[in-house]
């Protein structure tokens, strides 16, 4: 038993703090044990890791491995199936097969891309405002742009029809859910959305277009460098994960942006610093208080506690941004900061290689509602915002603002 397992172990994962802050235990355990050993839904239990330097150490670690979350006995987030057990899913995969996938999937989403995609982008979020502006008032910022602006772009992306938004949300909150769905809703939508894909392959092969997905059917059929089971899951990731994280990190942002009137006055004022506001809401608000749980394929130590062979580690990437070791200063909003230090797109290996357009994405959609709306604000206190429990990102019941 280590100095790093507590007499009553904190249930994992940790409720958040008032106000959508990130769990006030987050804040302990940097200081005194960033690397802790923690109950699952599941009763299984696993090491959680909350110090910047320790998660950054554990998603570099070869040692520490998503494909053995499928070995027999391994420790599980939560009974039943779940997303770490297919293992088409990209972020399921090490090794030459990731290294593979992820080489046909950059270039559509690497920087030069972003600066292509961005006058597009631009245009669907002054679009999304105009129908902001047009309907109810308040408004709910959560549906009526959080969650509307990054399916509609990865709708056009990937090459899915935009008019089949909702089915393809309702999929998303099922395959994100921890304790939000049971298994027999989670199976439903893997295999209800893993259909669709194939009927988009299917239409893609008829009639080929400028999009994602015909680049990948190209890839397959031409150059037989993609199975058709990895194909179909490639594009159930880039349409799940190319949108739901951007959508937790814009409506988070913005509730944490309208609570400090001050930065949002400053961000509409100043466009110059958007760029930086971005980086700082990522480090202030990132979208999600989860991880992703590894598998030690060896004995390890990480942050000075030793690791068995077969034990689960959940470097928890979100919970970095506050470590105040790398920042000053860490509980302040301050979108001038030059010491933003985060991991909200991951490190190692499984870096989001949708980094460079999510940034992107998040540039447009802020700037836009500065520009569009510079007298936005919350239109009831900021203790109503219920926020969802038990999905992988975090997102309002709903979010209402005023901006007349």
């Amino acid at each position: 038993m280590s100095d790093a397992t507590p007499a009553r172990l904190d249930e994992y994962p940790l409720p958040l703090g008032p106000l959508a802050e990130p769990p006030d235990r987050f804040g302990e355990l940097r200081d005194k044990c960033p690397v802790v050993r923690v109950k699952l839904p599941s009763g299984d239990t696993a090491w959680m890791v909350t110090g910047y330097d320790e998660v950054a150490s554990a998603m570099a670690n070869p040692a520490l491995s998503r494909a053995a979350l499928r070995e027999p006995g391994a420790p599980r987030v939560i009974s039943g199936p779940d997303f770490s057990d297919n293992p088409f899913n990209l972020l399921n995969q090490e090794g030459a097969d990731h290294a593979r996938l992820r080489r046909l999937i950059a270039p559509a989403f690497n920087h030069r891309k972003a600066r292509v995609w961005r006058p597009r982008v631009e245009q669907i979020a002054h679009e999304v405002v105009d129908r902001l502006e047009a309907g109810e008032h308040p408004a709910d910022l959560h549906r009526d742009f959080a969650s509307l602006l990054p399916i509609w772009v990865i709708c056009e992306m990937v090459g899915a029809p935009v008019e089949d938004r909702p089915r393809l949300q309702e999929w998303t909150d099922r395959l994100v859910s921890i304790t939000a769905y049971s298994s027999e809703e989670r199976l439903r939508a893997r295999d209800e959305s893993a259909a669709y894909v194939a009927g988009l392959i299917a239409r893609r092969r008829e009639e080929p277009g400028d999009d994602l997905l015909s680049a990948l059917v190209a890839a397959r059929d031409d150059n037989d460098r993609l199975t058709e089971r990895e194909l179909v899951w490639l594009g159930i990731n880039l349409l799940v994960a190319g949108h739901d994280t951007t959508v937790g990190a814009l409506v988070r942002g913005l509730y944490m942006l309208l609570r400090h009137p001050d930065q949002w006055r400053l961000l509409a004022d100043d466009p110059a610093i958007l760029d930086h506001a971005v980086e700082e809401l990522l480090r202030y608000a990132p979208p999600s208080e989860i991880g992703f749980m590894r598998v030690a394929t060896r004995p390890v130590t990480l942050g000075g506690v030793e690791i068995a062979e077969g034990e689960g580690i959940i470097p928890v990437m979100h919970a970095v941004g506050r470590d105040a070791r790398h920042v000053r200063d860490p509980e302040k909003l301050d979108l001038t900061r030059t010491d933003v230090k985060h991991l909200a797109f991951g490190h190692g290996p499984h870096y989001c290689p949708g980094a460079g357009v999510a940034r992107m994405e998040l540039q447009v959609a802020f700037g836009t509602l500065a520009r569009r709306l510079p007298g936005l604000r919350l239109a009831e206190p900021p203790d109503d915002t219920k926020w969802l429990g038990g999905l992988l990102t975090l997102r309002p019941e709903r979010l209402l603002a005023s901006w007349k």
